[in-house]
């Protein structure tokens, strides 16, 4: 029989049918998705995965006045294997591990570094006060025995200590964490890993904590007189709850799933592109191979990356809260005091503005309660003081190559900008990096690390921002700074920085921007008798609908020129039945 035939076969078989539709697929939701350590089980914590608390938050209530609290709501994440770093650990671990045999339960001991990434809300008389802490902490798990290569390997923990402390806050003089039975303070738990046909782990886990947080204000601050220890209970989880391959509740990616086939992700076969925002929604996923005709992001253009809301003036505030100042091709360096050759690498965005008002110490102009900005400055226009956050993941080179770390470090920030016209729908002006400055505590590698930049400091920093006025009534926010910065830091002993110390000035163009978008095309191939289709349809609102999908190759004439006509009868047949069972 003839290819031809073949395919007319095929066509007549499917009864004209647009393309195939996949069965949907079970998965683990928020997954928890681990690799073979080549043991047949994986190796704990799982790096990776955060350990969130969907119904409960860690709360403060002692030493507040009745009816207020504070709330702090949000993951444990970033989990580092600290080895014999680990100075809290109960037994001894081989450099850059996490795992070990032993502990109160009779399998293993888990020792490692991790993050509290919490956002701090008050309640009663400190309703209004907010903040975003990150929190540095050791933790200490340990596990019962389970049984490498069983499919389905169930065993429990406990949480033996968990210590974290807060230094040099503006608000908490003392914040201190504290859980775990080593602590007096129970902490069960229990770990499921289900092989996935993958041949890695779904990892399912959780702890009951009974937590202590001890805290003090400081003098200044919102939380001035106030001091106590709070003891509460917090479940905490990784990985659970089954979904399907189909798009999140926000349309924003498909569910990562484990399909029925190895090899298959779930994938989106159908988007719709906002070329206004450059904002992409996913509206169908299916479980399709690496290879299988699919949606293709790989070339779209976000299109605006920074998009603020008019404060009702015409223009926006300054700085753009929510956006992140990034150095897509640029890093900041130590080289001073290092030895010939070796660098240590700091790669990560400035974000995570937070107004700090008549808060904000260093700032050279008065600011109101929870303000960011204020007429003056060395530009004529504007002077805008807020605390902000360099997320920073930290590499070694030469001496120090195979040197990482992930630093989060609390930088004060004040920006000058020149006057602009409210109201203009491109508004474009100067800006100036007046001060930047940012220093470490208690870190155990970096006994001193304190950044600087800006004017003020002697390190020029000029920039400049557009604001482009949207459909929407909210502004593009497309910023630069060229930063000149200067780092100083001295090594800790014991830590791999023993010895070294020195001052580097740098410089680094950060910014945060707009650009061009470009809508998602069709990418793959398909079986014999069937091409990739790309159906294209532009929305009243303006907006893109793209799909992507196998179809029938029947109607190629002899030319070998599809038949557009039949095809659109094809389209208009599935889209009238796509919904019927």
């Amino acid at each position: 029989m003839s290819r031809s035939r073949k395919c007319n076969s095929v066509m007549t078989a499917l009864s004209i049918l647009f393309f195939v539709i996949y069965a949907p697929c079970l998965f683990a939701a928020d997954p928890c998705i681990r690799p073979d350590n080549g043991t047949g089980t994986v190796t704990l914590p799982p790096i990776g995965c955060d350990y969130t608390s969907p119904d409960e938050v860690y709360e403060i209530i002692d030493g507040l006045p009745p009816g207020t609290t504070i709330e702090l709501d949000g993951p444990l994440t970033d989990f580092v294997c600290c080895g014999d770093q680990c100075p809290m650990c109960s037994l001894a671990l081989a450099p850059g591990q996490c795992e070990t045999a032993g502990g109160t339960l009779g399998g293993n001991v888990h020792c490692f570094e991790a993050s509290l990434d919490l956002d701090v809300s008050g309640t009663g008389d400190l309703y209004g006060y907010t903040r975003h802490l990150y929190i540095p902490v050791f933790v200490e798990v340990h596990t019962a025995p389970r049984n490498p290569g069983d499919p389905v390997q169930m065993f429990s923990a406990v949480m033996y200590r968990l210590y974290g402390e807060l230094f040099g806050d503006p608000d908490f003089c003392t914040l201190r964490i504290t859980a775990g039975t080593d602590f007096g303070l129970p902490g069960p738990g229990e770990t499921t890993l289900t092989e996935l046909p993958s041949g890695d782990f779904n990892v399912d886990s959780f702890f009951d904590i009974t937590y202590q947080i001890e805290f003090e204000g400081c003098p200044g601050s919102p939380l001035d007189g106030y001091a106590g220890t709070t003891t509460g209970t917090i479940h905490i989880e990784t990985g659970t709850e089954p979904l399907l391959c189909e798009p999140t509740p926000d349309g924003s990616a498909c569910n990562t799933v484990v399909c029925p086939e190895t090899g298959q992700e779930c994938m989106p076969s159908e988007v719709n592109f906002d070329p206004a925002t450059g904002a992409i929604t996913y509206l169908e996923c299916d479980c399709r191979n690496e290879d299988d005709c699919q949606i293709d992001l790989s070339q779209v253009n976000p299109g605006y990356d920074c998009i603020v809301p008019d404060n009702g003036s015409g223009t926006i505030t300054m700085p753009p809260v929510g956006c992140d100042y990034s150095s897509p091709e640029e890093v900041y360096m130590i080289i001073d005091g290092l030895p010939p050759g070796t660098t240590i690498e700091l790669d990560g965005p400035l974000k995570d503005f937070i107004c700090c008002g008549d808060q904000c110490q260093l700032c050279s102009l008065p600011l109101g309660p929870g303000e960011c900005e204020t007429a003056g400055g060395t530009l004529g226009g504007d002077g805008h003081c807020f605390e902000a956050t360099l997320d920073l993941v930290v590499s070694g080179t030469g001496d120090l190559n195979g040197y990482n770390r992930h630093l989060y470090i609390p930088v004060f920030v004040e920006v000058h900008t020149a006057s602009r016209n409210p109201g203009d729908p491109i508004q474009t002006f100067s800006t100036v990096m007046y001060r930047l400055e940012g220093e470490l505590f208690g870190d155990p590698d970096f006994c001193t690390f304190r950044i600087e930049a800006g004017n003020i400091n002697g390190l020029p920093s000029p920039g400049g921002t557009t604001l482009t006025e949207l459909p929407s009534g909210d502004f593009a926010v497309d910023s630069f700074f060229d930063i000149t910065y200067q780092i100083e830091f001295e090594g800790c002993p014991g830590s791999p920085l023993q010895d070294y110390m020195g001052t580097t000035t740098g410089t680094i163009r950060v910014d945060t921007g707009t650009s061009e978008p470009v809508p998602p095309t069709c990418a793959g191939s398909c079986d014999v008798c069937d091409f990739c289709f790309e159906i294209v349809t532009v929305n009243p609102d303006d907006s893109i609908t793209v799909s992507c999908n196998c179809v029938p190759d029947a109607d190629l004439n002899r030319d070998g020129i599809v038949n557009i006509k039949d095809l659109a009868i094809m389209a208009t047949q599935w889209l009238t039945t796509r919904d019927m069972p």
